[in-house]
């Protein structure tokens, strides 16, 4: 079991700041941070261009399946761009996100 920072791509700026929230209300992430910015990719042969607002949320593995079902539920694109990164940290933090979300750790039994 890992912490993660998992980023998902919403084509719409309010969108972004909605599912934000949702995701901390809802115990899916500690934490979220939005970010923006031109994105390029090829959907349906064609080379397409738009801006994206990137939504970070810190979470733990434990969460994953669920976050994913959370997300594809709520957003417009037919793939919703979702990666993650295990990330370390001081364990402080660590603790922070599992406390948030409501997860305990078997190592903090």
């Amino acid at each position: 079991m890992s912490h993660l920072a998992v980023r998902i791509g919403v084509p719409d700026e309010s969108d972004a700041t909605e599912l934000s929230r949702l995701l901390v209300e809802n115990r899916l992430a500690a934490g979220t941070r939005i970010t923006s910015g031109t994105s390029h990719y090829r959907w349906d042969g064609e080379v397409a261009e738009r801006t994206y607002w990137t939504v970070t949320a810190f979470t733990h593995s434990a969460q994953l399946s669920a976050l994913y079902e959370f997300v594809e539920k709520r957003h417009e694109d037919d793939l919703p761009g979702i990666t993650y990164t295990e990330i370390d940290a001081d364990d402080e933090y660590l603790r922070w996100i599992r406390d948030a979300i409501g997860f305990e750790a078997e190592s903090d039994a």
